[in-house]
């Protein structure tokens, strides 16, 4: 089974791809996006283009494990998600990963300008192999 995971953010959105059956995935990429019909027209490809059976989508929790207005954002993102594909969207707690995924950068010595653009395509790994680690 391939899964989409998807960092969603109001402005960015980062992809990877995971395999339930290797139990592995991998960063595809981060993207800034002008409106919602734009953002859904990418998904849309990537779905067909990977063969998608699901997605894995990073749900904003405040550490005390209350929700945000973020996390009402992505509710409503993966509600549109599963009405527009009728594909399996998972909610993945994300807490950290966003800094998990600058913290792996800056020890691979990227450079600033590169953190900001490419952790949102690293945090959505990290959302997809949380889920795959939970559910295999």
């Amino acid at each position: 089974m391939q899964i989409l995971g998807i960092d969603y953010g109001k402005k960015n959105v980062g992809f990877a791809i995971g395999n339930s059956i290797i139990g592995e995935s991998t960063t595809f990429f981060s993207k800034s996006y002008k409106n919602k019909n734009e953002l859904i027209t990418l998904i849309k490809n990537l779905i067909e283009e990977w063969d998608i059976n699901s997605m894995a989508i990073g749900l904003p929790l405040n550490m005390d494990e209350s929700e945000s207005e973020m996390s009402e954002e992505v509710r409503k993102f993966s509600a549109l998600l599963r009405n527009t594909f009728n594909i399996k969207v998972n909610l993945v707690d994300e807490r950290l990963t966003t800094l998990e995924a600058k913290s792996i950068l800056k020890e691979q010595n990227k450079k600033s300008e590169f953190i900001n653009n490419e952790n949102h395509g690293l945090a959505a790994k990290l959302i997809v192999d949380s889920f795959l680690r939970e559910n295999l």
